[in-house]
């Protein structure tokens, strides 16, 4: 199957990053994309809403979205892997939609 790829990154860091190196990671297919063929597409590069009580569900919400573009692989970002508080819970709730991958750039 052909990925279709969203990643989904932290809102507050997008305030200072320009998500380069999600970019150069998928481009190059180096990091979480290195077992994926030339074939695969970035569908979608979103950010959360921020942190609050209904943060999940408003992931899950986004990644609809994603999913009615045709992504079927969703990447969370290696600042939401690093800052995020809700991190596992986001990978449980997008598990059921979608394969999951944890990061993007940097270690696994």
């Amino acid at each position: 199957m052909e990925k279709k790829v969203g990643i989904i990154n932290c809102f507050e860091v997008s305030k200072r990053c320009s998500g380069s190196g999600c970019f150069k990671a998928f481009n190059n297919k180096g990091a979480s994309f290195e077992n994926y063929d030339t074939d695969s597409q970035l569908v979608s590069f979103v950010h959360c809403n921020g942190c609050s009580e209904d943060s999940v569900n408003q992931v899950v919400t986004r990644a609809q979205k994603m999913k009615e573009a045709g992504v079927n692989t969703i990447h969370l970002s290696s600042c939401v892997r690093s800052r995020c508080s809700y991190y596992k819970e986001f990978i449980e709730a997008l598990s059921k939609d979608f394969e999951v991958v944890g990061y993007t750039h940097g270690s696994s």
